[in-house]
């Protein structure tokens, strides 16, 4: 099927039409005027047809307020002091394990071989989940985003993280299962 020409006659017989077309304004009563609303504007004049009035999407822009910057800057550097005390923390866990066995009286701590590469998955974690979070939050703050809740998310996830890590590196030890299972 094709499609009608806009400029061909509706009618074969009927002659084709050589009068003018109006410009843009031409069939305005006298003394109207007309001006784009500000969320619209008009497209540039094509050389031979009228101006067309075009909606623009208004686009706004949302800048985050000014306490937001200080804050989230100052979690992210709370946060590096955190993981770096959480890392160090991972790293003593066989010495607090030490320190609870002498305190029972269970004789000698002797780590399962997991226990190293818990250890060491612990950290890297621990590190991951700052950098995504340092990552993230700069992202927003140089957009002007608000950006203070990524740090505490990020905060919370990497507490969750080293709770999930000491339960694992305690439940490796038979020992204290054991006597924690006891009634």
């Amino acid at each position: 099927m094709t499609t009608p020409d806009p400029n061909s006659p509706a009618e074969p017989n009927r002659p084709e039409d050589t009068r003018p077309r109006p410009q843009y304004g031409e069939l305005a009563p006298e003394g109207w005027s007309w001006t784009p609303p500000q969320d619209q504007a008009v497209a540039p004049v094509a050389p031979n047809g009228p101006a067309i009035p075009v909606a623009v999407t208004a686009v706004r822009t949302v800048r985050a307020p000014a306490w937001d910057r200080p804050v989230t800057l100052g979690l992210l550097v709370f946060g590096l002091l955190a993981t770096f005390f959480l890392v160090s923390v991972l790293g003593a866990l066989p010495e607090a394990m030490q320190v609870l066995y002498t305190q029972e009286d269970l004789g000698t701590y002797t780590p399962a071989a997991s226990v190293a590469g818990l250890i060491i998955a612990g950290r890297l974690v621990e590190a991951g989940i700052w950098l995504v979070t340092a990552v993230a939050s700069i992202l927003l703050v140089t957009r002007g985003r608000r950006s203070f809740y990524v740090p505490l998310i990020g905060g919370a996830v990497s507490i969750v993280a080293i709770f999930v890590f000491i339960g694992v590196v305690l439940t490796t030890d038979p020992t204290l299962l054991e006597l924690y299972s006891r009634p």
